[in-house]
């Protein structure tokens, strides 16, 4: 099966990988002003967006999905920027499938496991599920789980009615029995020697300085940028000052 996606614009082509819980279209803002010089493939991950559900997720599976469109829509010498799922799926594309990839961009996320509770939000989303009967009862629901205004918001993207049924965009059950993976780093043992740009959130904790050894080791060739006044979300938060430092990076 081949990944849903949007594409817009000419040029070099761009292919960006939406985070967990997210779909291509959240980066649609972004994808537009960059679609005057390239041309921008906003894909759905397995499980997301309008991509298909699977049993099974995990980060080799995704980069083989990103190889398989790659191939059918017969791409050759691409950029790839990922954002926090997306960039581990963009890691491991680079490790996995190097001969094609001119520039990687990874978007405040590390090589490396992470120990997350995603418990809350998976009891948020099945209370929302179960008891919404609007998007304003939905957003107080998640608020009692998340207590984060940002996030929920973000989840909520995802949120829709059919017949006042809340419906997700997501796999939400698909994604939580395989949400372990979701938090593994990079399986394969090597490294990619393409420009690697890392671009983070200075107010963001998923990448540390204890990262940057084993950054090096699986690219070499890596730029460590830091977006200031910004979280997890830089090209949300901070979407003038990152959106520069990419074009910076794409026209180089």
């Amino acid at each position: 099966m081949i990944l849903s996606s949007t594409v817009i614009g000419e040029g070099p082509v761009i292919i960006i990988l939406h985070g967990l819980f997210g779909e291509g279209k959240n980066w649609l803002s972004i994808a537009k002003l960059l679609s005057s010089s390239f041309e921008v493939h906003l894909l759905d991950q397995r499980n997301h967006g309008n991509s298909f559900y699977s049993v099974d997720q995990n980060y080799q599976l995704m980069a083989s999905d990103l190889n398989k469109y790659i191939k059918s829509k017969n791409i050759t010498n691409f950029f790839l920027l990922g954002h926090s799922m997306g960039g581990k799926v963009a890691m491991e594309f680079a490790l996995f499938y190097p001969k094609e990839l001119h520039k990687l961009i990874v978007v405040d996320i590390a090589p490396k496991l992470y120990k997350e509770n995603y418990g809350n939000i998976f009891k948020g989303l099945q209370h929302v599920l179960l008891q919404a009967k609007s998007r304003k009862q939905a957003k107080e629901i998640l608020m009692d789980y998340t207590h984060d205004i940002i996030l929920t918001n973000f989840l909520l993207k995802s949120l829709f009615f059919v017949d006042t049924k809340p419906k997700l965009k997501f796999n939400h059950l698909g994604i939580q029995d395989n949400i372990q993976n979701m938090l593994m780093s990079p399986e394969k043992d090597t490294s990619f020697s393409g420009s690697t740009y890392f671009i983070c959130g200075e107010e963001s904790n998923y990448v540390t300085k204890k990262d940057i050894p084993h950054i090096r080791k699986l690219f070499p060739n890596n730029h460590v940028i830091t977006i200031p006044n910004a979280g997890h979300w830089p090209h949300f938060e901070q979407k003038q000052i990152f959106l520069d430092c990419v074009q910076q990076i794409l026209c180089e």
